[in-house]
């Protein structure tokens, strides 16, 4: 395996390559799926079953402060996962230390995954949970005027393309998305890809696989919330907060897609995060993570402010 001059505090990570991660992950899920996202002396976390793409039923939860009775803004959290993989005990600390120290509702769906649900099932679960929100807002407290969606890797895919659809249908905008490590551009034709054949966690050998999986047997015509690269104007994108990892193959097209953003005139705030690769964030422990959630929480109080 190549080395990589990966941040000591990530070494843990190094040693699970792309490849096993996609051939393990039924084992993987049945792990996850034991971890489940509890309340907490911090936060508390409620879950409601929700409808997906075409009557669908998914299992969705809202994290918010601990006794908290006001009405808060709120983050709709779309997981990473390759579109494969159910959520980690690590998006569910993520989700909760954006509750907690964004003083903020976090909505956080189950959404249904590959192989068995190709898209556009998971994009249309997302952008079906997104409008629950704002449509049960009143109930759940939350001031549908100020919502961000949010997302890391597969989940930061959604998030882009859910504010897509929004647009597109007419409905309430986001007021901001804040892109982890995303998924942007099926064309794969960049340098970071090219690079990054044998990096941790993910690798450009997974995101062909996984392109190939999501979009089998679709028609070239019907997938146009799938690459967000491939998107036409997004002069009516919200404020955008994207961070990349350096030692990533979704390096490039992340920093592409904030300079398509800046290029229309959208208010972009963009970080790379040196000696880190693709799926940090599972290092919750690690001071890369602290800082990384602590700058995102100064800029997700900025949108909401």
């Amino acid at each position: 395996m190549m080395k990589y001059n990966i941040d000591k505090e990530l070494k843990k990570l190094t040693k699970y390559k792309g490849s096993a991660v996609i051939h393990l992950y039924p084992l993987l899920n049945i792990a996850y799926q034991i971890n489940n996202c509890k309340s907490d002396d911090r936060v508390t976390v409620s879950k409601y079953s929700t409808l997906g793409y075409n009557g669908g039923e998914l299992s969705t939860l809202v994290i918010e402060p601990k006794q908290c009775a006001d009405t808060l803004p709120c983050i709709v959290f779309y997981h990473g996962g390759g579109f494969l993989l159910k959520a980690s005990t690590a998006h569910y600390q993520i989700a909760k230390w954006y509750a907690e120290k964004a003083n903020c509702k976090v909505v956080f769906t189950d959404y249904r995954l590959l192989p068995k649900y190709r898209y556009p099932v998971a994009i249309e679960d997302c952008y079906n949970t997104y409008i629950w929100a704002v449509h049960n807002a009143e109930r759940l407290n939350i001031n549908s005027d100020k919502i961000i969606v949010a997302g890391d890797s597969a989940g930061g895919n959604i998030a882009a393309n859910v504010a897509v659809m929004l647009w597109d249908r007419k409905q309430l905008s986001p007021k901001g998305t804040l892109l982890i490590y995303p998924v942007m551009d099926r064309s794969m034709n960049t340098e970071s890809m090219r690079r990054y054949t044998d990096a941790p966690i993910w690798d450009a050998g997974c995101t062909e696989l996984f392109w190939k999986i999501y979009l089998k047997d679709q028609d070239p015509r019907q997938i146009q919330y799938a690459s967000p690269m491939e998107a036409g104007s997004l002069g009516h994108f919200p404020k955008t907060y994207v961070e990349v990892a350096e030692f990533d193959c979704l390096h490039d097209e992340g920093v592409a897609f904030a300079e398509k953003l800046q290029s229309e005139g959208i208010v972009v705030e963009l970080h790379e995060v040196k000696g880190a690769c693709h799926g940090f964030e599972a290092a919750t422990e690690s001071k890369i993570v602290a800082d990384s959630v602590n700058r995102r929480i100064q800029w997700i109080r900025s949108v909401f402010d």
